[in-house]
């Protein structure tokens, strides 16, 4: 995995040089995501569901809860349009599930 460069409008064009805690380095795994809103932020909830269990009745736990300011939606947005689309050149079409 590469290094991202991140630079916009909102760090004057800058290089931005990412660190990453001990902690968070392997990142958890996530197969649902809930997205809401307020007048101030996003917020996005990535869940892990497991299989198994009561079929009327699924627990999604949170592994992750992310907050972003409505002024990064719309670069969130083009940055998985991008990736997802080089994804999609290395690895073929991704079919979504459900």
């Amino acid at each position: 995995m590469t290094d991202p460069d991140v630079s916009g409008p909102e760090d004057g064009g800058q290089h931005i040089q990412i660190s990453l805690d001990d902690s968070i380095k392997h990142g958890a795994y996530a197969n649902f995501l809930v997205v809401s809103h307020s007048a101030h932020e996003f917020t996005l909830d990535f869940c892990q569901v497991l299989p198994g269990g009561d079929a009327e009745a699924v627990q999604a736990d949170v592994v992750s809860r992310v907050k972003v300011a409505p002024t990064m939606v719309g670069k969130v947005i083009r940055a998985l349009n991008t990736n997802m689309t080089a994804y999609e050149d290395a690895f073929g079409m991704v079919r979504e599930v459900g």
